[in-house]
């Protein structure tokens, strides 16, 4: 699939199709899925592909196919941590808990990506080594909305949570392309409190084609 044709496909589906739809992956992660198709067919994630789950048993939330929040690795800060880069988001339409954005009623998710040539500290592995944490780094996936000038796919590390569309909160960066994936409502941390944390790491490098890692 081509480039323009993969921007084409994201844009028509991206307010049709849950954030785990085939066409969507096909669309925005399509490098991804070239290197493994059955997971991204069969699994919400690749966490389960990777990670064995012996010490922590079938049932444990580090193996239920997400990736953790930035705040759980990043002393609990909700910002992406600076071997990081944003690399896409989506919109969480019907949020009922009592943390971060519960007078909103809607979170944006934002994928907190590897950058190209920097390395995760624990590498593909349960958030502090904890089952009752969810993986990190171990999902190779993006969006694409954020940061386009950086080709590869990396593994998603963490995620933030922020109750204004990133679109408008980082316009050098991020388009306004909507995906939703309402299965991610129910998901928290104890450490996603408030929105008042420190400022995020999101512009640092600068690249080609405007915008920069975030």
């Amino acid at each position: 699939m081509s480039g323009d044709l993969a921007d084409a496909a994201a844009r028509l589906l991206g307010g049709r199709t849950s954030r785990r739809g085939l066409l969507v992956r096909v669309a925005v992660a399509g490098s991804a899925i070239a290197v493994a198709p059955l997971r991204y067919l069969l699994r919400p994630g690749t966490a389960m592909a990777v990670i064995t789950c012996s010490q922590c048993g079938g049932g444990a939330r580090c193996c239920d196919g997400w990736t953790d929040f930035c705040c759980v690795i990043n002393n609990g800060i909700n910002a992406c941590p600076s071997y990081t880069y944003i690399a896409g988001w989506w919109k969480c339409t019907n949020y009922t808990g009592t943390n971060i954005c519960h007078s909103e009623g809607v979170r944006y998710y934002i994928d907190c990506n590897r950058k190209p040539g920097m390395h995760c500290p624990h590498g593909c592995s349960c958030a502090n080594g904890s089952c009752s944490n969810r993986s990190t780094c171990c999902n190779v996936f993006k969006y694409g909305q954020c940061n386009t000038q950086v080709p590869q796919t990396t593994e998603v590390v963490c995620r933030v949570i922020k109750c204004a569309n990133p679109c408008t909160l980082f316009p050098d960066i991020c388009s306004c392309t909507t995906f939703v994936d309402n299965n991610t409502c129910g998901h928290d941390v104890p450490c996603l409190k408030t929105d008042q944390q420190p400022a995020s790491p999101y512009t640092g490098l600068r690249g080609g084609g405007g915008g920069g890692y975030g």
